[in-house]
């Protein structure tokens, strides 16, 4: 609970500022338009200059209907620090209650403490609700897989979780994966039969992906584009694609860039506009990654480990009012002695970048004892592992690219948090005590005194 009360201080620090000149970069220019257009009337549609733009196919929509609930840009912020503190309790005692309280408290430290969270938690961006939304859902299916047991309470667990993932897939272009964990826990819960099993998992299948179907309709029908957003088809072609070319040519990365969003502009697409042709950018960058694919691996590998272990910079310059950032925009992987030297500037700044590392290597170390621990005698127990572990790296790979940055680790970071405290010092089931077991435990030791009793009254 402390954990919980320091991380929501931490989040909440941020609102000192008398302006949210900081809170609105990035994506909230998209965000809080159509948060606008849903409060004025427009339906999935941007508010600009007092009118009501086109319908608007770019984007997911759970993050603008999110934002356009709220009464102002504030509340939202102070909502998505309330999820984040939330977000660390719920994972200190689920990992506590398995593990033991050294592993738990750890795993709720390094969420708490994660910088990449905090700072894009502080801003209008999704990252703060995907993470809460994403996370609770897995939490979800590991405690019903913990239960080994089909019941009703497991399997309304299983399907709230599913619920959850839909929630995250509107929400992010990274989600549109999540529906296949879905039906994942009544593969593992014991007391399911395969056929009972199967009809569970397809239902479970159904909630979750059900809203993706319904929007992807709504796309069609709307602008003639059979996908949740638009958004994710430029980012595959003008960064990851782009990044291919740059690296197999050895031409400059946004002289590649801005050839290829001439090229995309005289065939009349443009993604950002709602008029892009998504299925024609996939398929022009899948060519570019067939036709390069050792640079394809090189790039996407480098993309990688960059997200993996990138510290945050830029934007914790900005929130933090230190005078080490820049140039913006920068390849991460690009004119690293640039980046030294600006974040050498302020001795706060390189403190903060130097923690991270240091957090960065220790959150992976325990990650690896955790993988790599023997005493798994189940597959069970062996997912309660390496679900929270496969879903960290699919959303790690997602973002891998040219355009790697801190911001694209906070999906994974509570993952990575619980198998690193399970890691360093998670003891094994039998060796802790839950609430549950020590309830039990009370009543089974209890029993045969009260049994005594009463045939001493008798």
């Amino acid at each position: 609970m402390l954990i919980g009360i320091a991380a929501l201080c931490i989040r909440l620090a941020p609102l000192a500022r008398g302006d949210l000149k900081f809170q609105t970069g990035w994506d909230a220019s998209d965000y809080i338009p159509l948060a606008q257009g849903i409060q004025h009337g427009c339906g999935f549609a941007r508010f600009d200059n007092g009118h009501c733009a086109s319908a608007d196919v770019s984007r997911p929509p759970g993050y603008p209907f999110f934002v356009a609930m709220m009464p102002g840009l504030r509340t939202v912020l102070v909502i998505q620090a309330l999820l984040g503190a939330a977000l660390c309790i719920w994972l200190g005692w689920f990992v506590s209650t398995r593990w033991g309280s050294g592993a738990g408290l750890t795993a709720a430290a390094l969420l708490a403490a994660d910088i990449p969270s905090i700072v894009y938690g502080a801003m209008i961006m999704s990252e703060a609700l995907f993470q809460f939304l994403l996370t609770g859902a897995i939490l979800l299916q590991l405690s019903a897989i913990i239960a080994d047991e089909l019941n009703a309470r497991t399997a309304a667990k299983v399907f709230a979780a599913a619920g959850l993932l839909a929630a995250a897939a509107m929400i992010r272009p990274t989600g549109i994966f999540l529906p296949l964990f879905a039906p994942l826990p009544f593969v593992f819960i014991k007391g399911a039969t395969w056929p009972r099993a199967l009809v569970f998992g397809m239902l479970a299948f159904a909630i979750s992906i059900a809203p993706m179907l319904a929007w992807t309709a709504r796309n069609q029908r709307v602008a003639g584009v059979g996908t949740t957003d638009t958004d994710s088809a430029g980012i595959l072609y003008y960064y990851d694609a782009a990044g291919v070319l740059s690296y197999a040519t050895h031409r400059d990365f946004f002289t590649v860039q801005n050839e290829l969003r001439r090229d995309a502009d005289s065939q009349g697409d443009n993604s950002r506009s709602g008029s892009a042709k998504p299925g024609a950018l996939v398929r022009e960058s899948l060519e570019i990654f067939l036709q390069h694919p050792i640079a394809t691996v090189v790039v996407m590998g480098r993309g990688f480990l960059l997200i993996a272990t990138v510290p945050d910079r830029n934007e914790l310059n900005e929130i933090i009012g230190t005078h080490g950032a820049g140039p913006f925009g920068l390849p991460p992987s690009a004119d690293i002695l640039i980046r030294v030297r600006n974040t050498l500037r302020s001795p706060l700044l390189t403190v903060l970048v130097l923690l991270q590392l240091v957090v960065t290597l220790f959150v992976w170390t325990g990650v690896g004892r955790a993988i790599l621990r023997g005493g798994v005698h189940s597959k069970g127990e062996a997912s309660l592992l390496w679900i929270p572990f496969s879903l960290a790296l699919l959303m790690l790979a997602c973002a891998a690219g040219p355009d790697a940055a801190g911001r694209f680790r906070v999906p994974a970071v509570p993952f990575l948090a619980m198998l690193a405290g399970i890691g360093w010092f998670g003891r094994r089931a039998h060796e802790v005590s839950s609430p549950e077991t020590a309830v039990r435990d009370f009543v089974m030791a209890v029993r045969p005194v009260v049994a005594q009793m009463e045939e001493q009254g008798n």
